[in-house]
């Protein structure tokens, strides 16, 4: 059940964990996927999004509700330093920030599962422009049910979301460009 639920959707889960014996069931790995689960559905598509509040090294505190739901389409992108997948897609991500921010696209960086140190030597190696929140840890991933990184969330502006990626760069850029009316 662990290893098919990373590609199960959450009905399929629902349905696999209901046939299970109360003893399976109580068991701390069947939890962690029922709780991921239960995130998944909360942050579903169409799903308002879930805020998260993290206090940055200096001090502050930043939530994702600082830029979401105030009238701009969000990309929220999840990354860490240490991910090769998530760096290379920086570029990438990079090229849509600067031809289409402004008032009704924003990109916002979430660094999770990181040092702060070192998520601040990569945003400066890469040249990362787009605000940051840095040292969130496993807040938002828990929130998100995000059990890997990249993962790329699109938020509406009215505060909804409207495209998670659980396909590959290429078709979530042409979902954010329909959005944007940029396609």
């Amino acid at each position: 059940l662990y290893e098919m639920s990373m590609w199960m959707r959450t009905g399929q889960i629902d349905t696999a964990v209901a046939k299970l014996s109360k003893d399976i069931a109580s068991l701390e790995m069947v939890k962690k996927i029922v709780e991921t689960n239960d995130a998944l559905k909360k942050t579903a598509e169409g799903q308002k999004f879930s805020d998260f509040t993290i206090e940055q090294p200096d001090g502050t505190k930043v939530s994702l509700s600082d830029h979401a739901g105030k009238g701009k389409y969000i990309l929220v992108d999840f990354w860490a330093s240490w991910c090769g997948p998530c760096r290379g897609l920086t570029p990438e991500i990079k090229e849509l920030y600067r031809k289409y921010r402004g008032d009704n696209f924003e990109i916002v960086g979430v660094a999770v599962w990181d040092k702060p140190e070192d998520t601040e030597r990569a945003i400066a190696e890469d040249k990362i422009e787009w605000p940051q929140i840095i040292n969130a840890q496993e807040i938002p991933t828990k929130i998100y049910g995000i059990t890997g990184i990249p993962r790329l969330i699109l938020i509406a502006p009215d505060g909804t979301i409207v495209a998670r990626n659980s396909t590959g760069w290429k078709d979530f850029k042409e979902i954010v460009l329909n959005k944007l009316g940029k396609k």
